[in-house]
């Protein structure tokens, strides 16, 4: 049986998920992404570069944009980034395919994310979740129901696991202030025993997040919907840098540098509990027009 603190879904996210599951895939994708529509990324800065050196998870990613301006790949190397990439995925306007290492050297299993709506220029209300491992697909293992207020903010996502008897479903609540910044993730169980988790953030400055140069972040974002780590989901829906949060006996401060048009270049990063705190950094590099 899952539970909402599931490490399954972070390892089938959607990078690398992402990101945020050793035949050959049983899912191919077109030679190219689909042509996308015509639409301008909310901001003049894309993140083209993004590093990590949590331990255990050190990387790489490399994002790939169109000529339109909106995220057509992103690629996960860890070590040597010149080495074959960990996991990658190729973004369609609704839809999306992850592939990431099986236990067999050069083989990839595969996530695929099937939205009812154009993610570039719509608001999905459903998606869909498949997963290919060594070449068994496994065809809507996941789904996910997804409700707006009218600022056409999320502030509800509903995962359901039809396919898999007995296993613990959830709906995700999320709470902002006025300046589009979340403020609680609150996660209740709707199968099984009745729980309620719920994640506070501490704060945010005024400045841009590394990720508003991606338009829809969130159906993007290499990190699920569960909460094993709330980090990239606050980062995702949230207008500005995300300062902190606490999980009961759990605490992540975060502070940031900038580059001179006010976009983070350094995310420095410590997590502390009852046994002591590790520190780690994170890096971002734009382009800008």
């Amino acid at each position: 049986m899952k539970r909402i603190l599931s490490t399954l879904p972070v390892l089938l996210t959607i990078l690398f998920t992402s990101c945020d599951k050793s035949a050959s895939p049983a899912i191919s994708p077109s030679p190219s992404p689909l042509p996308l529509p015509v639409t301008l990324a909310p901001s003049k800065c894309q993140l083209v570069t993004e590093t990590t050196n949590l331990s255990g998870n050190s990387a790489t990613y490399l994002y790939s944009y169109s000529t339109d301006g909106n995220v057509s790949s992103i690629k996960k190397f860890t070590g040597n980034r010149q080495n074959l990439p960990a996991d990658s995925i190729l973004v369609y306007y609704n839809h999306t395919i992850n592939y990431y290492p099986s236990g067999v050297a050069g083989k990839y299993n595969i996530l695929a994310t099937d939205y009812d709506a154009n993610i570039f220029t719509g608001l999905p209300s459903k998606s869909s979740v498949s997963i290919t491992l060594d070449g068994i697909e496994q065809r809507n293992y996941w789904s996910y129901f997804f409700f707006y207020d009218a600022k056409n903010r999320l502030i509800k996502i509903g995962e359901q696991t039809n396919t898999v008897t007995g296993d613990l479903e959830y709906d995700l609540n999320i709470t902002y202030n006025d300046q589009d910044n979340v403020t609680s993730l609150s996660y209740e169980s709707t199968t099984g025993p009745k729980t309620i988790t719920t994640i506070t953030a501490l704060g945010y400055d005024d400045k841009p997040g590394p990720f508003t140069g991606i338009k829809n972040w969130p159906m993007l974002m290499h990190a699920s919907w569960s909460n094993y780590d709330p980090e990239p989901i606050l980062s995702a829906l949230s207008k500005n840098n995300l300062l902190g949060y606490t999980i009961p006996g759990w605490k992540r401060t975060i502070s940031y540098s900038y580059d001179n048009q006010g976009f983070p270049v350094k995310r420095m990063s410590t997590n502390t509990t009852s046994t002591g705190s590790y520190s780690f950094e994170e890096t971002f590099n734009f382009q800008c027009k």
